[in-house]
């Protein structure tokens, strides 16, 4: 089974969570943020996306069964739905290999991307009672597709193959996006979010001038056509989640030298022009971003903890009322769990969290998590 870049990602920030556990100081839990009770999946799963439509309506997506050198499972993705008392598994009826983002608008349009076993792109959308699969580039195995943004019977669905991809869906068929200087450089998108004016953002990175180190790539489409946006050069680093609350106010995060001593990365939109943020912390790696339309912001990542700074733990950074908080997460079995999406459940300040943490006999295991 080929490992994505972003599930390759997961894996690595999981991986150095466990060595953290060899002489980390506790972490000081982050109030109220809690753990909700899953499905029983097979062993090394983990949960790499999450929407919500209300508080009865949420879906999250990942993969299971995914030890090194065991058979795939029968089932290998992972689909689980909430009904506003449970977390349920759902099943497809094409056969997949792995899901990787999700996006839903309402109860009855949601979709999905992945791969299917044959390792093309994969996207499914949920009309409120069947799942209807789609090959959006036939049997081509050379590109992958990372995330999806839903809006209002439209979608977008980004990845890469040579160079960024971003495909449209218009209600009857995928379209390719044109994006004048995109293809300059090799290059892949990770996340997409679309803000509810219809502005719509991607995140990512690409070697400029084929460097042997990515720098941050964002492409947008704030009004009919899209652009890759000028960014500040931050060198060896890429932007793994971005969140919108308006055309002129979006937020992006990753890591700066995430492959040496990673520091976390965060730009936010105006309206005009991306700037980098300072970070609350001075270390760590960010995965994640969410906010509701009252004003707050919720990133995670990992975070290292003194005095073994190259040992990350569970973060959590809140932005709200131009300020900045940090604060670890809740342990999960004695271990730090890395939650690689957040979503904000719509009409309230309640946030849904998924993602993975370290077990010694299943080696990863899915994670929901939840504040408010």
């Amino acid at each position: 089974m080929r490992i994505s870049m972003r599930r390759r990602t997961r894996v690595m920030a999981l991986g150095v969570v466990l060595v953290s556990l060899a002489g980390a100081t506790p972490a000081q839990a982050a109030p109220n943020w809690r753990v909700a009770a899953l499905p029983q999946l097979e062993l090394s799963s983990r949960l790499v996306d999450v929407s919500a439509t209300g508080p009865d309506g949420a879906w999250a997506v990942g993969y299971q069964g995914a030890s090194y050198g065991a058979p795939p499972p029968p089932r290998p993705y992972a689909l689980l739905q909430w009904n506003g008392n449970s977390w349920t598994e759902r099943l497809l009826s094409d056969d997949v290999s792995t899901l990787s983002g999700v996006s839903a608008t309402t109860a009855s349009d949601v979709w999905t991307v992945g791969q299917d076993r044959q390792l093309a792109p994969y996207a499914a959308r949920w009309n409120g009672s069947a799942w209807q699969g789609y090959r959006p580039l036939g049997q081509d195995t050379a590109s992958t597709l990372f995330d999806v943004a839903a809006d209002g019977g439209r979608a977008v669905l980004v990845g890469g193959n040579a160079h960024p991809l971003i495909l449209e869906w218009d209600g009857q068929r995928f379209t390719r996006a044109t994006v004048p200087g995109a293809d300059a450089w090799p290059g892949t998108l990770y996340g997409v979010t679309t803000a509810p004016d219809g502005a719509t953002f991607a995140v990512g990175a690409w070697h400029v001038e084929d460097a042997a180190y990515p720098e941050p790539m964002i492409v947008q489409r704030t009004g009919s056509a899209w652009q890759v946006a000028t960014l500040p050069t931050v060198p060896s680093a890429r932007l793994l989640g971005v969140w919108a609350r308006s055309a002129t106010d979006a937020w992006a995060v990753g890591t700066a030298d995430y492959d040496s001593a990673p520091k976390p990365l965060i730009m936010r939109w105006n309206g005009t022009t991306w700037r980098r943020v300072t970070a609350p912390v001075a270390a760590g790696s960010l995965g994640a971003v969410a906010g509701d339309q009252a004003g707050n912001l919720w990133i995670s990542g990992a975070n290292p903890v003194p005095p073994y700074v190259e040992y990350p733990g569970s973060l959590f950074l809140r932005y709200t009322g131009g300020r900045w908080s940090a604060a670890y997460g809740p342990k999960v079995n004695n271990a730090d769990p890395y939650l690689s999406a957040l979503t904000n459940i719509p009409g309230t300040s309640t946030f849904w969290g998924v993602g993975a943490v370290w077990d010694p006999v299943a080696e990863s295991r899915a994670l929901i998590e939840r504040i408010g």
